[in-house]
C-alpha cells in the first residue's frame, strides 16, 4: 500500500468524464460503509438527503477558481527597446497572487522571458522580476492582475478534459466565494443550489485555494517519501470552538472533498503552531481539547505563514495524508473518483483503507461510473 505502483489502475478512456451531468446533482453516487468497505447502495447525489447521516455537519471548500490560464495564439508582444515579436502559441498560467499587481506564474516558452524582460501584451505592460521554484514572478506595471485575468483569462480545465468555453460554467461550485484556486474542489460540483436547499443538515464553509500541483502525480516510488505542495487556507477563528462543540455533542463531521479534508485535518497542527497569546481568547475547555488532540511530538512541518486577522486565520498547509494517518477531525467523506498515482487517491485510501478502496474502484469501473472532475462520486459513512 506504500508503493506508487499500488495506486495505478486501468481506466477505459470512455469512463473519463469529458463533460458534466446536467443537472450536476444527477451524477451517480456510491454509499460505502467505512468500517467494512461494503457498498450499501447506488443512487444519485439528488438522493443524498435520504442517505446522509442525520447527525452530520457538512464542511465545504468555498474557494473560487480564477481565470488563470491565458492562451495566446499569434498574438504580438513587444519587448521594451526591441523589435516587435509574434509567438505563434504561448501561455501565461497564474499560480498565486503576491500583491495587487504581482503574481507567480508559469510562462511558456520560458526561454523568451528571462528575468528583467519587460514587454507589452495589448495595453498591459508586464515585467519578469525573478524566478521561483515553481515559476516566475510577473509584475503588471500598467493595470491590475485581476483586470488582466478577467479580460483575457480562461478557467483552467484539467488536462484530461478537452476544453470548450461552454464547460467553464460547470467547473465552478454553486457557492464559490473567494478567488484563488486554479482547480475546482470537484466533489462540491455535485451540490447545486437546489440540492443544498434540499439537504437540511447544517453546513459550514472553509477555504483552501487549490494549487496547480493537484494535477501532478506522485513522483516517488514510495508514496510516503513524497512532499506535497503548500496551499493557502483561510478559516474563521471560531472554527476551533465550533468543532469542539460538535465533538462534545457527538455530531459527525462530513468533509466534502479532499481539500476540505486537508483543511480540517490541518487544524490540530495549526493549533500546535499558534502562539500562546493567540489562544487566550478561547475558553479553557476548548484549549484543553485542542492541546490534547495530538501529542507534542506530532508536529511535522506542514503549517507555515500563519497570519492572525480580526475574525479569521490565514495560513499555508502542506499536510500529506497517507495510509496510517490518524484522522482526528473528520468522520465521513464525500469524494469523487480520482486519478491513479495521485495524492488524492492516497488520501482516500488512508481514510477508507487501501484494499477497500481498490475493490470499490474496481466495482466503479465494472459498473461504468464516470471518473475524475466531471465524474461521479461516493459517500463514505460510519466508522
Amino acid at each position: 500500500m506504500f508503493q506508487l505502483t499500488d495506486y495505478n489502475y486501468h481506466l477505459p478512456e470512455e469512463l473519463i468524464a469529458q463533460e458534466a451531468i446536467h443537472p450536476h446533482h444527477n451524477a451517480k453516487m456510491m454509499i460505502i460503509e467505512r468500517g467494512t468497505g461494503i457498498l450499501k447502495s447506488e443512487t444519485t447525489f439528488w438522493d443524498l438527503d435520504n442517505q446522509i447521516n442525520p447527525n452530520g455537519v457538512l464542511f465545504f471548500n468555498d474557494s473560487r477558481v480564477v481565470r488563470s490560464r491565458i492562451i495566446l495564439k499569434d498574438i504580438p508582444y513587444k519587448k521594451i527597446n526591441t523589435e516587435r515579436w509574434i509567438l505563434h502559441e504561448w501561455e501565461i498560467f497564474y499560480l498565486s497572487t503576491i500583491t495587487e499587481n504581482t503574481i507567480e506564474a508559469l510562462i511558456r516558452p520560458g526561454n523568451k522571458f528571462k528575468i528583467g524582460t519587460t514587454f507589452y501584451i495589448w495595453e498591459y505592460l508586464l515585467e519578469v522580476t525573478e524566478n521561483t521554484e515553481s515559476g516566475r514572478i510577473l509584475k503588471i506595471n500598467w493595470g491590475t492582475i485581476s483586470d488582466f485575468l478577467a479580460k483575457y483569462g480562461s478557467l483552467p480545465l484539467p488536462p484530461y478534459i478537452e476544453y470548450t468555453q461552454e464547460k467553464e460554467a460547470d467547473y465552478q461550485t454553486s457557492f464559490a466565494k473567494k478567488d484563488g484556486s486554479v482547480a475546482a474542489p470537484t466533489a462540491s460540483l455535485h451540490f447545486t443550489k437546489e440540492l443544498l436547499e434540499k439537504i437540511k443538515n447544517p453546513k459550514e464553509y472553509i477555504t483552501l485555494h487549490v494549487w496547480l500541483g493537484t494535477f501532478q502525480g506522485i513522483k516517488t516510488s514510495d508514496v510516503r517519501d513524497y512532499e506535497i505542495h503548500s496551499e493557502k487556507v483561510e478559516i474563521s477563528k471560531d472554527i476551533f470552538g465550533k468543532i469542539f462543540e460538535l465533538k462534545q455533542n457527538q455530531k459527525k463531521i462530513i468533509a466534502v472533498g479532499t481539500t476540505a479534508t486537508r483543511v480540517l485535518e490541518s487544524l490540530p497542527y495549526l493549533w500546535k503552531n499558534l502562539d500562546t497569546s493567540n489562544k487566550k481568547s478561547f475558553d479553557a475547555n476548548i484549549c484543553n481539547y485542542w492541546d490534547n488532540l495530538i501529542s507534542a511530538e506530532e508536529n511535522p512541518n506542514w503549517i507555515k505563514n500563519i497570519s492572525m486577522c480580526t475574525d479569521s486565520i490565514e495560513f499555508e498547509t502542506s499536510i500529506y495524508i497517507t495510509p496510517g494517518f490518524i484522522f482526528t477531525i473528520i468522520d465521513e467523506l464525500i469524494t469523487n473518483f480520482h486519478l491513479g498515482w495521485s495524492s488524492l487517491l492516497v488520501l482516500v485510501s488512508a481514510f477508507l483503507g487501501y484494499e477497500k478502496t481498490r475493490k470499490i474502484y474496481e466495482k466503479a469501473i465494472q459498473n461504468k461510473y464516470r471518473f475524475y472532475s466531471f465524474g461521479d462520486g461516493m459517500y463514505i459513512w460510519g466508522k
